[in-house]
């Protein structure tokens, strides 16, 4: 059975331009589309990517990655260090490293980056769901 990927904003607030995936780490090169409704309501004139949407956009390339749907579990740490700002910096890379923790559950450390400022930092253990 193919179950269907849970992905919010890939192709509306987000696209991938390029994707290396080595062993059990990747990098993900995203553009960001700063006409996305997200970026009217947040905040208008002055827009920032929220920080909710950075760990989604996470949690959706490491399903595309794993090829499987996972679900966030748990946050371990979550740092926002600069603000990603579609004008600014419309594209960034996410560096996800994945580390099996038991069948089916992982823990994924990832860094958000323009070049060599990491923007955002984050550890997620994401859980495979159940097929229904």
């Amino acid at each position: 059975m193919i179950i269907p990927l849970m992905l919010m904003f890939l192709n509306n607030l987000y696209r991938i331009v390029d994707q290396v995936v080595d062993g059990e780490q990747a990098r993900v090169t995203i553009l960001l589309n700063r006409d996305s409704v997200i970026y009217k309501a947040h905040f208008p004139g002055n827009p920032i990517t929220p920080g909710a949407c950075i760990v989604e956009m996470c949690r959706e390339i490491a399903s595309l990655i794993l090829k499987n749907d996972l679900v966030l579990e748990k946050a371990h740490t979550i740092k926002f260090l600069a603000g990603i700002h579609p004008g600014n910096t419309p594209r960034v890379m996410f560096v996800l490293q994945f580390k099996e923790q038991e069948q089916g559950k992982w823990k994924v450390c990832a860094e958000v980056k323009d070049g060599d400022q990491i923007m955002t930092k984050m550890t997620l253990c994401l859980k495979e769901t159940q097929p229904v």
